[in-house]
């Protein structure tokens, strides 16, 4: 996909924190990159940076392309998905960065779907906008692409990601990365957002958490924006991820009323050992097509 790639601009449609970041990494690369956002501030920002802006829409941006990224709220990647597919050249390539990737969840009709791609970056932002945007924010990330995806689809995403920094790209059904992210990304802000919730309900002000109680509460900065749509879109297993941290609450505060210390150390070292396996280093996987 590089000699494609190198005579044609790849399009970015939605120019906030994810869209941005793409944007400036392949700007970062060499790359040229036009784009259009719903955000005028967004829109000037990252023509600021050296995005062409196509002041006429996401529809037009998407013309003579050889990659299109959407990077949209989830509730508008159907809508957005349909005006590329109808624009962009034959032979281009959609993908979709939506934290959700079930056609259903997404409200993609079959037609559109079969065009579109989900490529989501394990990566992010509490921070919005293309402000918070930056040309590294991909760097060393995973991405997780969906396995339907043929060789050709397969290459050109791996060529998008990988030239954005990202170090692992993970193969799985829609189904199971939307189990994954109601895990892995859901059930952290959830937890982050309840915490902060406690923390405010008690007036403890936040100026005085430690450096770990500012690490656990980072995500509860982050703005309801798109949540609730991504909360929906997997909601039995959101549900058992909840009931499981919920159990695991309950455990600790019985531990505790009981002065069970064989229990609080029980529970204590699963999650130690938990944390510190992730710091070891591990074997990443290279490109699979």
């Amino acid at each position: 996909m590089a000699p494609l790639a190198a005579r044609r601009p790849v399009a970015v449609i939605g120019l906030g924190c994810i869209g941005g970041s793409v944007a400036r990494a392949l700007r970062a690369q060499g790359v040229e990159v036009c784009g259009w956002s719903a955000s005028p501030m967004d829109n000037a920002h990252a023509a600021a940076a050296g995005v062409r802006i196509v002041e006429q829409g996401a529809e037009a941006a998407c013309a003579g392309v050889s990659h299109v990224v959407l990077a949209v709220p989830v509730r508008e990647v159907a809508a957005v998905a349909r005006e590329a597919a109808a624009a962009a050249p034959a032979e281009a390539r959609i993908v979709h960065v939506a934290g959700l990737q079930r056609a259903s969840a997404l409200h993609l009709d079959g037609a559109t779907a079969a065009r579109v791609l989900g490529t989501h970056p394990l990566a992010g932002s509490h921070d919005t906008g293309f402000s918070a945007s930056r040309p590294d924010l991909f760097v060393g990330c995973a991405v997780s692409v969906e396995a339907r995806a043929d060789s050709r689809a397969r290459r050109a995403a791996e060529w998008l990601w990988r030239t954005v920094g990202a170090q692992e790209i993970d193969y799985r059904t829609a189904e199971a990365h939307d189990r994954l992210m109601a895990w892995v990304s859901h059930l952290p802000q959830l937890t982050a957002t309840a915490l902060g919730a406690a923390l405010a309900e008690a007036d403890i002000a936040a100026a005085l958490l430690g450096t770990g109680g500012r690490d656990v509460t980072r995500l509860a900065a982050s703005p309801l924006g798109s949540w609730p749509e991504l909360l929906e879109g997997a909601p039995d297993d959101l549900d058992a991820a909840l009931a499981a941290l919920e159990r695991t609450v309950g455990e600790l505060r019985a531990a505790l009323a009981r002065r069970d210390g064989a229990r609080l150390a029980a529970i204590w070292e699963r999650a130690r050992a938990w944390r510190a396996a992730a710091a070891r280093p591990t074997e990443r996987k290279g490109p699979t097509a």
